[in-house]
């Protein structure tokens, strides 16, 4: 039985470690671009490809709501009382 199954090819392995790569920097950037926490979230990308980018856009675009900053315009947690990046008091 052991030998009926075939090897992957490397080509196989290479499209597997780009895709996750690309993933994984994608979600990078988005979520450095959101306020997230951006090295947690470009780890978790690295898992596996698209159920955790799936998850990834899930969690920030549905269950954790953003708004806009008055002062700087980033995007912040809506429960924010402060802005991360500026330091302003916001509404």
């Amino acid at each position: 039985m052991l030998s009926e199954i075939k090897e992957v090819p490397i080509f196989m392995w290479i499209i597997i470690a780009t895709l996750l790569l690309i993933q994984a920097s994608w979600i990078f950037y988005d979520a450095s671009k959101r306020g997230e926490r951006k090295w947690l979230w470009g780890t978790f990308g690295l898992l596996n490809v698209p159920s955790n980018l799936i998850i990834y856009l899930i969690v920030t675009r549905l269950v954790m709501k953003t708004k806009k900053c008055d002062y700087c315009n980033k995007n912040i947690r809506k429960e924010s009382y402060f802005c991360p990046y500026c330091g302003k008091e916001v509404n």
